[in-house]
Formats: structure tokens, sequence, C-alpha cells
């Protein structure tokens, strides 16, 4: 099974909730509107999930939740094109952490991010969408174990 992207299904929400992902501060718990999307490989057990950001030069922030591990990613999105003509978006992956108990999985890390990317049209309504890509800008890094990237296991 691929991703998909789609608003989180009520079947979903407690599954939702228990991936304790947290704003783009991290010190709440994150929202979880009716209208909520992400993007959901379930054979994989890996979600995507906008978090927020993007105010006072903050970057926009991503989490990838895997497994029970979060990386949390930076990320902007550009692209052109118009809703006559179609739009064209292209997502920059400008930070992506590993913990160092993943270190060893990290190329699969990196392709399920951009398989996940791939179909991520974010705003942009799906008839007016040309196309997604995804440009990573930066080698992973190792972290440590922490709290926040183990806080499923």
């Amino acid at each position: 099974m691929a991703f998909i992207f789609e608003v989180v299904p009520e079947k979903d929400r407690e599954f939702f909730k228990s991936m304790k992902l947290m704003n783009c501060w991290g010190n709440h718990a994150l929202d979880l509107p009716q209208d909520k999307k992400w993007c959901a490989d379930r054979e994989r057990n890996a979600y995507l999930v906008g978090i927020g950001g993007g105010h006072n030069e903050m970057p926009y922030f991503y989490d990838l939740w895997w497994d029970g591990y979060t990386i949390r990613m930076e990320v902007s999105e550009a692209g052109n094109g118009n809703y006559e003509t179609g739009v064209n978006i292209i997502w920059n992956i400008w930070k992506i952490p590993i913990c160092e108990n993943l270190w060893q999985r990290k190329d699969e890390i990196i392709n399920i991010i951009v398989d996940a990317f791939s179909v991520f049209s974010g705003w942009c309504n799906p008839k007016r969408l040309n196309s997604i890509a995804v440009d990573i800008k930066c080698e992973p890094e190792i972290v440590k174990v922490t709290d926040f990237a183990k806080r499923n296991r």
C-alpha cells in the first residue's frame, strides 16, 4: 500500500492521539480538528503530519511518525503555477534528525519521507495540481534518542 493524503478518518482519531505528536513548540499535544489531514501508509505504519510553524522566521515542521518513532523535519514549500494553468508544488526538506537507534535505516527513512511528501498536496485543490516534487536539501543528522523521538516506544 502507498501513502494516501486524506482527512484523518474517524476510525483513526484515537490512534492519531496515541501518536502523542506535539505542537511546533513542543509544549502541548497537537490539536486534532475535524478537518486535520495527514499522509498515511498503514502497511508501513508510517504517517506524515503537518505540525505548524512559520512564525517569526520559524521553519515549518512536519512529523514523520514511523513505527512508534517521531522524526521532526524542518520544511519549506515552493512552487509555481496557478489555478488556471495548474500548480506545481516543491517540498524542500532542510533538516532530518534521525535518532541513533534508527540510523542504520536512514536510507529507508529518506525513501519514506520522499514517498509521503510526493502525495502531500497541502493547501492545493487536487483538481488544480499538476505535480509535486520533493527536494532533500540536507543530509540526515544523527541525534541521541530522546523522550520526544521514542515517545511511543
